[in-house]
């Protein structure tokens, strides 16, 4: 059972998320129900956990986009420029993708936009932690980021000295040994207790398992956190790589790397028949895990229920219909009977009670709902019921017995795999960063470093960070547009000719009610009961375990049957990206977002060629920068915002609760508007395998609809201080062209196959050169370049996605 509490990253733009801090639901990173969480450690060891929370974020996390081989997809636009009509993308960044000095560093498994500029905040972050670690006096705060900085390029020394740690390995593995789980001399009800006690260790010390206990908003009651109960631990990206003939390569590579984990901690620990073992049990529970796609229909497949309901009526939690054909045509729902129901109640009331479950609930309820019945202290959201009527059945059968010990073995490796020994390190980068991802080289020992910081307490190096990077006045320009972008949108929706008076009266109650976070935290995130040794001298792998204590008690004990704390940032202020939070109706930008090419404060810093003619017609400057920001930040802006109105956010209403708040006329015409969406397809063909990948589109739905009302928006943002300066028509195209231009330049990026063949297989966000060309279905660009049928970018107006 896995903690995952509100220190990871919310799901929004780029593709999942880049910070630690957010709630993700269920493909929200993006992803607030079940939802992949995805998470990259120091080592660069991917936990998959399926759970609920949400939060869109504007590009996936790159921890959380995991994938394989090495070779690039080398996107180029040949050696003559196409024209805008053709092709957007390839036509605004045909210099960049051309220019060879554009290569993706070792160090990363995609290079554009958006990875220049996270590379930028981190060396930044460096400057801040060497200038703090050469000062004589620091504040606690400074002193405990030293510390950890200290800590971690010492255990780099160690390594390169030849010096190796076996404590962690021996810790983790000697836990499932000492429980003597799985003894030929224990009866069942004694495997049983054993297993359960191990299960409440793994929730305590945060290692990936297939129970996931967490904590977030109520989906029906959003001011309050509740308890979560959902399923995880895959190692692979999704479920798919385990049956699917796309990925074949990729799970036989996964076998290489468990042999060789096999051979690096010792085949008389694990046992011969380690790899196989592992691989068996993983694909058990992939098998009853969701897919991606499915995963992004929650409505359909969470329960509210009580500790105790959660057994005695698990055959009644709800799960999505469709997920039954993942089993096969003559596979039946599984029905659990009464003696199973009573084992399962006996198993999970072990876990329950070894973390002390049912007191800490009340106790946390009395304290914050003095006024309310305490039989509401255990309530608690279950995300598909089918997982739990068949985990159980993995969980308890005597015959996955050594299985599941072997991957629970894997489980314990992997979360301290960073904190061993270099071969053990470089063995796990090899498979989760290199062969999943296609990044050829570890970062430096000072970005790693750097990565852990942020991950353990980013919020004291954001405070540093903003210190330093961050204007006030950049947080009023960044208000100001947002206020034009709502006004906008308040417009959209009172002109828009195909919604119905009651859902446009709730769409403006939801978009006013709208709550903006910019640069950084009001109130920052504490630290004060993290507390390392003395002179904050002590090992890395003895800080860790004090960390994950306390972010347990910080992000799970402190939050669950609590009032939900508005104030609370998903993502940290360095982080590049920005996030839409359905639960709380929210919408966040980070200070290192709000840099060039998102946001330029002059001219000169403007990351694309204006178009000298277009620069002489417009003949003014400030129509031009705003033109570039409007195409940069403000469509951003209008991303996040229209996430509040896309096939997932709709279902949320202006207090962040699950609410049908759409007449069924509307939702009618919704769902046809992402039908057409749907038939907008992309492909990749993967060279090292001869095989064609394509986009999912009910998995890219809601952010192609929010890439459209931030392009719509965007443009009609500009359009509105283009007519207040009563431009001539000529002027008006040529500044939609700069727009345009500045819009496809986010998207700008070089990639390894792997990264794009993970991608489509898993993120929510559609690749760059999806996103940049979405604007063939806004009629602005038709008008701005004349594009004709015929044109490579030309969409019939029947088929052009309308909404906002």
């Amino acid at each position: 059972m896995e903690i995952r509490g509100t220190t990871n990253p919310k799901n929004g733009l780029l593709n999942v998320a880049f910070g630690k801090k957010v709630s993700r639901m269920p493909n929200f990173k993006k992803t607030t129900t079940q939802t992949t969480a995805t998470t990259i450690t120091d080592a660069g060891v991917k936990k998959t956990t399926t759970h609920v929370k949400t939060v869109y974020s504007l590009i996936a996390d790159l921890a959380a986009a995991a994938i394989a081989q090495s070779e690039t997809s080398e996107t180029t636009s040949g050696s003559t420029k196409p024209r805008a009509q053709d092709d957007l993308y390839l036509h605004a960044n045909h210099e960049w993708l051309n220019d060879p000095k554009n290569v993706i560093p070792p160090e990363y498994p995609s290079w554009g936009a958006f990875m220049a500029l996270r590379d930028d905040s981190l060396k930044n972050q460096l400057g801040l932690l060497k200038e703090l670690a050469a000062q004589g006096t620091l504040t606690v705060d400074e002193a405990k980021l030293v510390a950890v900085w200290k800590a971690s390029l010492e255990r780099f020394r160690d390594w390169g000295a030849g010096v190796k740690s076996n404590t962690p390995i021996d810790e983790r593995l000697g836990a499932i040994d000492e429980s003597r789980l799985f003894s030929h001399e224990t009866t069942d009800i004694e495997n049983d207790v054993a297993l359960a006690t191990y299960l409440a260790t793994v929730f305590e010390q945060g290692i990936s398992g297939p129970l996931l206990l967490d904590q977030g908003p109520n989906f029906e009651d959003s001011k309050n956190a509740v308890l979560f109960l959902s399923g995880g631990g895959l190692s692979l990206p999704s479920r798919d790589f385990y049956f699917e003939e796309n990925y074949k390569e990729k799970k036989e590579k996964f076998i290489v790397h468990l042999n060789n984990v096999t051979r690096l901690v010792g085949e008389n620990r694990l046992g011969s028949g380690f790899a196989d073992a592992v691989l068996r049990f993983e694909t058990k529970l992939a098998e009853i895990t969701l897919k991606p796609t499915q995963q992004r229909d929650f409505t359909k497949y969470y329960t509210i229920t009580t500790l105790d309901g959660f057994t005695s009526g698990i055959n009644d939690l709800k799960s999505l219909a469709e997920k039954q054909n993942n089993y096969g045509a003559d596979s039946v729902p599984v029905v659990v009977t009464a003696k199973e129901q009573t084992r399962i109640a006996a198993f999970v009331e072990v876990i329950f009670s070894k973390i002390n479950l049912r007191e800490k609930l009340r106790k946390n309820f009395t304290k914050n709902y003095p006024e309310q019945d305490n039989a509401l202290a255990e309530r608690v959201l279950v995300f598909d019921g089918d997982y739990f009527r068949r985990v159980f059945v993995l969980l308890l059968d005597k015959e996955n017995r050594a299985d599941l010990k072997a991957y629970l073995q894997y489980q314990a490796i992997k979360s301290v795999s960073a904190y061993c020994s270099k071969d053990l390190d470089n063995e796990f980068f090899d498979m989760y960063l290199r062969t999943l991802r296609g990044q050829k080289e570890q970062k430096s020992d000072e970005k790693r470093t750097a990565d852990l910081i942020n991950e353990w307490i980013g919020f004291l190096l954001g405070k540093v960070y903003v210190s330093r990077y961050f204007a006030e006045s950049d947080k009023k320009s960044v208000s100001d547009m947002i206020a034009e972008v709502v006004a906008v949108m308040r417009t959209s929706i009172d002109n828009n000719d195909w919604l119905t008076g009651v859902t446009k009266a709730a769409a403006k109650e939801k978009l006013d009610s709208f709550k903006t976070k910019i640069g950084f935290p009001d109130v920052w995130r504490t630290y004060d009961n993290l507390v390392f040794g003395e002179d904050n001298q002590e090992s890395l792998w003895s800080m860790k375990k004090k960390v994950s204590a306390f972010i347990l008690q910080k992000d799970f004990w402190e939050h669950v049957n609590t009032p939900v704390d508005k104030t609370e940032w998903g993502m940290t202020p360095q982080t590049v990206n920005a996030y839409y939070n359905p639960l709380d109706n929210e919408i966040c930008f980070p200070a290192a977002i709000i840099q060039p090419p998102f946001y330029a404060k002059n001219y000169d810093a403007i990351t694309f060629d204006v178009d000298p003619a277009d620069r002489a017609v417009i003949a003014d400057d400030e129509i031009i920068l705003a033109a570039t920001n409007f195409g940069g930040i403000a469509s951003v802006i209008a991303h996040e915002i229209t996430h509040g109105f896309d096939d997932q956010g709709r279902q949320f209403d202006s207090k962040g609760n699950v609410r049908d708040w759409w007449t069924e006329e509307d939702a009618v015409l919704f769902t046809a508007k992402c039908n057409l969406m749907e038939k907008q397809k992309w492909s990749f063909f993967e060279a090292a395998t001869g095989k064609t990948h394509w986009t999912q589109p009910k998995l890219t739905m809601g952010e192609n609809l929010a890439d459209l009302g931030g392009i719509s928006l965007g443009i009609q943002v500009l359009l509105k201080r283009v007519e207040e300066r009563q431009f001539s028509e000529e002027a008006k195209k040529a500044a939609m062209r700069v727009f345009f231009l500045s819009y496809a330049n986010l998207w700008k990026k070089k990639a390894k196959d792997a990264f794009m063949v993970n991608q489509l297989a898993t993120d929510p966000h559609s690749p760059g050169e999806v996103r940049a060309n979405l604007v063939k279905n806004i009629d602005q660009f038709y008008e701005a370049f004349g594009v004709k049928e015929g044109d490579g970018m030309y969409l019939a107006p029947a088929e052009r996605v309308v909404m906002w």
